[in-house]
Protein backbone atom coordinates (compact mmCIF):
# COMPACT_ATOMS: atom_id res chain seq x y z
CA UNK A 1 0.00 0.00 0.00
CA UNK A 2 1.18 3.33 -0.73
CA UNK A 3 0.33 6.36 0.73
CA UNK A 4 0.70 9.87 -1.04
CA UNK A 5 1.58 12.88 0.60
CA UNK A 6 3.91 15.72 -0.21
CA UNK A 7 7.53 15.17 -1.98
CA UNK A 8 10.37 16.44 -0.40
CA UNK A 9 13.62 17.17 -2.91
CA UNK A 10 15.97 15.56 -0.41
CA UNK A 11 17.72 12.19 0.29
CA UNK A 12 17.15 11.11 3.10
CA UNK A 13 14.72 8.13 4.34
CA UNK A 14 12.97 7.18 7.82
CA UNK A 15 12.28 3.39 8.22
CA UNK A 16 10.02 2.55 11.16
CA UNK A 17 9.40 -0.78 12.75
CA UNK A 18 6.65 -1.01 14.77
CA UNK A 19 6.41 -4.21 16.70
CA UNK A 20 4.67 -5.00 19.64
CA UNK A 21 7.38 -4.53 22.69
CA UNK A 22 9.96 -2.26 20.40
CA UNK A 23 9.27 0.24 17.71
CA UNK A 24 12.99 0.66 15.82
CA UNK A 25 14.18 3.60 13.34
CA UNK A 26 16.65 4.09 11.07
CA UNK A 27 17.26 6.79 9.22
CA UNK A 28 18.79 6.02 5.44
CA UNK A 29 21.48 8.27 3.88
CA UNK A 30 23.09 7.27 0.62
CA UNK A 31 21.64 3.59 1.11
CA UNK A 32 23.53 3.26 4.60
CA UNK A 33 22.28 3.03 7.54
CA UNK A 34 23.59 6.41 9.08
CA UNK A 35 21.51 6.57 13.00
CA UNK A 36 18.85 4.32 14.65
CA UNK A 37 16.93 4.51 17.74
CA UNK A 38 14.89 2.10 19.36
CA UNK A 39 11.69 2.69 21.48
CA UNK A 40 9.11 1.08 23.81
CA UNK A 41 5.78 0.46 22.15
CA UNK A 42 2.90 2.01 23.96
CA UNK A 43 -0.82 2.75 22.75
CA UNK A 44 -1.24 4.90 25.14
CA UNK A 45 2.11 7.31 24.07
CA UNK A 46 0.79 10.09 21.66
CA UNK A 47 1.90 11.27 18.13
CA UNK A 48 3.13 14.14 20.00
CA UNK A 49 5.32 12.05 22.56
CA UNK A 50 6.45 9.61 19.88
CA UNK A 51 7.50 12.68 17.85
CA UNK A 52 9.60 13.80 21.00
CA UNK A 53 11.21 10.85 21.76
CA UNK A 54 12.50 11.10 17.43
CA UNK A 55 13.75 14.38 18.06
CA UNK A 56 17.37 12.97 18.91
CA UNK A 57 17.28 10.53 15.53
CA UNK A 58 15.74 13.50 13.47
CA UNK A 59 18.12 16.30 13.85
CA UNK A 60 17.34 19.64 11.83
CA UNK A 61 19.27 18.26 9.22
CA UNK A 62 17.57 15.39 8.92
CA UNK A 63 14.42 16.24 9.28
CA UNK A 64 14.67 18.43 6.21
CA UNK A 65 16.20 15.84 4.27
CA UNK A 66 13.31 13.00 4.45
CA UNK A 67 11.82 12.72 1.45
CA UNK A 68 10.08 8.93 2.39
CA UNK A 69 9.39 6.91 4.69
CA UNK A 70 8.96 3.41 5.01
CA UNK A 71 6.71 1.56 7.78
CA UNK A 72 6.00 -1.63 8.82
CA UNK A 73 3.53 -2.50 12.01
CA UNK A 74 1.79 -5.47 13.68
CA UNK A 75 0.11 -3.44 16.39
CA UNK A 76 -2.90 -1.61 14.09
CA UNK A 77 -3.47 0.30 17.16
CA UNK A 78 0.22 2.03 17.00
CA UNK A 79 0.04 2.51 13.04
CA UNK A 80 -2.78 5.07 13.59
CA UNK A 81 -0.57 6.89 16.04
CA UNK A 82 2.19 7.02 13.87
CA UNK A 83 0.58 7.88 11.00
CA UNK A 84 -0.65 10.73 12.61
CA UNK A 85 2.33 11.75 14.07
CA UNK A 86 4.08 11.81 9.96
CA UNK A 87 0.80 13.87 8.87
CA UNK A 88 1.43 16.57 11.65
CA UNK A 89 5.37 16.42 11.57
CA UNK A 90 7.07 15.38 8.44
CA UNK A 91 6.31 15.96 4.54
CA UNK A 92 7.50 13.41 2.77
CA UNK A 93 5.96 10.02 0.57
CA UNK A 94 4.31 7.31 3.03
CA UNK A 95 5.19 3.57 1.76
CA UNK A 96 3.88 0.60 4.22
CA UNK A 97 5.25 -2.69 2.82
CA UNK A 98 3.13 -5.98 4.16
CA UNK A 99 2.87 -9.32 2.51
CA UNK A 100 0.52 -7.50 0.09
CA UNK A 101 3.48 -5.30 -1.37
CA UNK A 102 5.05 -6.85 -5.32
CA UNK A 103 8.41 -7.99 -3.85
CA UNK A 104 8.46 -10.85 -5.87
CA UNK A 105 8.24 -13.62 -2.84
CA UNK A 106 6.12 -16.10 -3.83
CA UNK A 107 3.93 -17.78 -0.91
CA UNK A 108 2.49 -21.14 0.14
CA UNK A 109 -0.77 -19.70 1.22
CA UNK A 110 -3.51 -18.16 -1.13
CA UNK A 111 -3.63 -14.87 1.12
CA UNK A 112 -0.76 -14.36 2.70
CA UNK A 113 -2.09 -10.86 4.29
CA UNK A 114 -1.73 -12.72 7.45
CA UNK A 115 1.86 -12.62 7.76
CA UNK A 116 3.40 -10.14 9.72
CA UNK A 117 5.40 -7.20 8.29
CA UNK A 118 8.55 -7.96 10.31
CA UNK A 119 8.40 -11.53 8.87
CA UNK A 120 8.04 -9.88 5.25
CA UNK A 121 10.72 -7.48 5.78
CA UNK A 122 13.30 -10.43 7.22
CA UNK A 123 12.91 -12.65 4.59
CA UNK A 124 13.52 -10.23 2.17
CA UNK A 125 16.37 -8.76 3.31
CA UNK A 126 17.58 -11.97 3.77
CA UNK A 127 17.20 -12.53 0.49
CA UNK A 128 18.85 -9.62 -0.88
CA UNK A 129 21.67 -9.35 1.73
CA UNK A 130 22.62 -12.88 1.26
CA UNK A 131 21.60 -14.67 -1.72
CA UNK A 132 20.80 -17.53 -0.57
CA UNK A 133 18.61 -20.06 0.90
CA UNK A 134 18.14 -18.60 4.49
CA UNK A 135 16.67 -19.56 8.01
CA UNK A 136 16.25 -16.48 9.83
CA UNK A 137 15.71 -16.37 13.52
CA UNK A 138 14.04 -13.21 15.35
CA UNK A 139 13.93 -12.57 18.82
CA UNK A 140 11.41 -10.24 19.68
CA UNK A 141 8.24 -10.90 21.82
CA UNK A 142 7.85 -13.96 20.16
CA UNK A 143 10.96 -15.70 18.62
CA UNK A 144 9.88 -16.64 15.11
CA UNK A 145 11.84 -18.90 12.76
CA UNK A 146 11.26 -19.02 9.09
CA UNK A 147 12.51 -20.11 6.41
CA UNK A 148 13.06 -18.45 2.45
CA UNK A 149 14.80 -20.15 -0.44
CA UNK A 150 16.86 -18.68 -2.94
CA UNK A 151 14.47 -18.57 -5.58
CA UNK A 152 12.33 -16.15 -2.79
CA UNK A 153 9.62 -19.15 -1.89
CA UNK A 154 8.23 -18.20 1.48
CA UNK A 155 8.52 -21.49 2.97
CA UNK A 156 6.71 -21.13 6.18
CA UNK A 157 7.48 -20.11 9.93
CA UNK A 158 7.52 -21.56 13.41
CA UNK A 159 6.31 -19.05 15.99
CA UNK A 160 6.91 -19.45 19.27
CA UNK A 161 7.10 -17.53 22.90
CA UNK A 162 9.88 -15.50 22.94
CA UNK A 163 12.43 -15.72 25.74
CA UNK A 164 11.65 -12.86 28.08
CA UNK A 165 7.60 -13.13 27.42
CA UNK A 166 8.50 -16.89 28.92
CA UNK A 167 10.74 -15.93 32.01
CA UNK A 168 8.08 -13.26 32.89
CA UNK A 169 5.73 -15.48 32.92
CA UNK A 170 7.41 -18.29 34.77
CA UNK A 171 8.38 -15.57 37.55
CA UNK A 172 4.24 -14.59 37.46
CA UNK A 173 3.18 -17.80 38.06
CA UNK A 174 5.30 -19.62 40.48
CA UNK A 175 5.21 -17.92 43.76
CA UNK A 176 8.99 -18.95 45.19
CA UNK A 177 10.89 -17.57 42.67
CA UNK A 178 12.02 -14.47 42.36
CA UNK A 179 12.79 -12.49 38.82
CA UNK A 180 16.27 -12.09 38.38
CA UNK A 181 18.75 -10.37 35.02
CA UNK A 182 18.96 -12.34 31.87
CA UNK A 183 22.39 -13.02 30.99
CA UNK A 184 24.69 -15.47 29.85
CA UNK A 185 24.16 -18.77 31.87
CA UNK A 186 27.51 -19.79 33.96
CA UNK A 187 26.70 -23.23 34.23
CA UNK A 188 24.52 -26.68 32.74
CA UNK A 189 22.97 -27.53 35.98
CA UNK A 190 22.81 -24.50 39.33
CA UNK A 191 23.29 -25.60 41.98
CA UNK A 192 21.60 -22.23 43.15
CA UNK A 193 18.43 -20.97 42.06
CA UNK A 194 19.64 -18.10 39.72
CA UNK A 195 21.81 -20.62 37.99
CA UNK A 196 19.37 -23.08 37.83
CA UNK A 197 16.64 -19.90 36.04
CA UNK A 198 19.62 -19.05 33.73
CA UNK A 199 20.00 -22.63 32.56
CA UNK A 200 16.74 -23.64 31.93
CA UNK A 201 15.25 -19.81 30.41
CA UNK A 202 19.18 -19.22 28.03
CA UNK A 203 20.00 -22.82 27.53
CA UNK A 204 16.70 -23.93 26.66
CA UNK A 205 15.79 -21.40 24.48
CA UNK A 206 18.96 -22.14 22.75
CA UNK A 207 18.98 -25.75 22.10
CA UNK A 208 14.92 -25.35 21.12
CA UNK A 209 16.50 -23.12 18.55
CA UNK A 210 19.40 -25.80 17.47
CA UNK A 211 17.01 -28.33 17.06
CA UNK A 212 14.99 -26.48 14.64
CA UNK A 213 17.66 -25.15 12.09
CA UNK A 214 19.08 -29.25 12.30
CA UNK A 215 15.39 -29.93 11.55
CA UNK A 216 14.83 -27.60 8.90
CA UNK A 217 17.77 -28.39 7.15
CA UNK A 218 16.63 -32.16 7.14
CA UNK A 219 13.56 -31.02 5.90
CA UNK A 220 15.00 -29.35 2.54
CA UNK A 221 17.81 -31.72 1.60
CA UNK A 222 18.05 -30.53 -1.63
CA UNK A 223 19.52 -26.90 -0.08
CA UNK A 224 23.10 -27.49 0.35
CA UNK A 225 24.23 -24.13 1.18
CA UNK A 226 21.41 -22.99 3.96
CA UNK A 227 23.01 -19.51 6.10
CA UNK A 228 21.54 -19.59 9.21
CA UNK A 229 20.73 -15.10 10.77
CA UNK A 230 20.37 -14.26 13.79
CA UNK A 231 18.15 -10.57 14.40
CA UNK A 232 16.64 -8.98 17.44
CA UNK A 233 17.68 -7.19 20.60
CA UNK A 234 18.63 -10.26 22.42
CA UNK A 235 20.89 -11.94 19.55
CA UNK A 236 24.50 -11.32 21.05
CA UNK A 237 22.98 -13.35 24.62
CA UNK A 238 22.05 -16.45 21.96
CA UNK A 239 24.33 -16.61 19.61
CA UNK A 240 27.15 -18.05 21.10
CA UNK A 241 24.99 -20.70 22.42
CA UNK A 242 23.91 -21.93 19.17
CA UNK A 243 26.40 -23.31 17.45
CA UNK A 244 24.74 -23.66 13.72
CA UNK A 245 23.88 -19.70 13.43
CA UNK A 246 26.17 -18.20 10.88
CA UNK A 247 25.65 -14.37 10.90
CA UNK A 248 24.12 -12.11 13.45
CA UNK A 249 22.52 -9.19 12.10
CA UNK A 250 20.54 -6.87 14.11
CA UNK A 251 19.78 -4.29 11.25
CA UNK A 252 18.14 -6.84 8.78
CA UNK A 253 14.79 -6.11 9.81
CA UNK A 254 15.30 -1.97 9.21
CA UNK A 255 17.58 -3.48 5.91
CA UNK A 256 14.51 -5.46 4.95
CA UNK A 257 11.84 -2.87 4.89
CA UNK A 258 14.29 -0.25 2.99
CA UNK A 259 15.25 -2.81 0.64
CA UNK A 260 11.44 -3.51 -0.20
CA UNK A 261 10.85 0.39 -0.54
CA UNK A 262 13.91 0.13 -3.03
CA UNK A 263 12.51 -2.66 -4.53
CA UNK A 264 9.32 -1.21 -5.03
CA UNK A 265 10.76 2.01 -6.52
CA UNK A 266 12.68 0.78 -9.12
Amino acid sequence: MVIIMKKNAETATLVVDIGNTNITCGIYEQEKLVRFARFCSSIHRTADEYFSLLIPLLNSKSLNKINNIIIGSVVPELMRIWMHLFQKYLTAEIWEINALSHLGIKYKVDDPSFIGADLIANAFGALKKYHSDCIIIDLGTATTIQFISKEGSFEGTAIAPGLKVSSDTLFEKAALLSQIEIVSPSVLLGTNTRDALLSGIVNGHAYMLESYIQNIKMQYPNCLNIITILTGGIADLIYPLVPSIDIVDKTLTLDGFYLAYKTINH
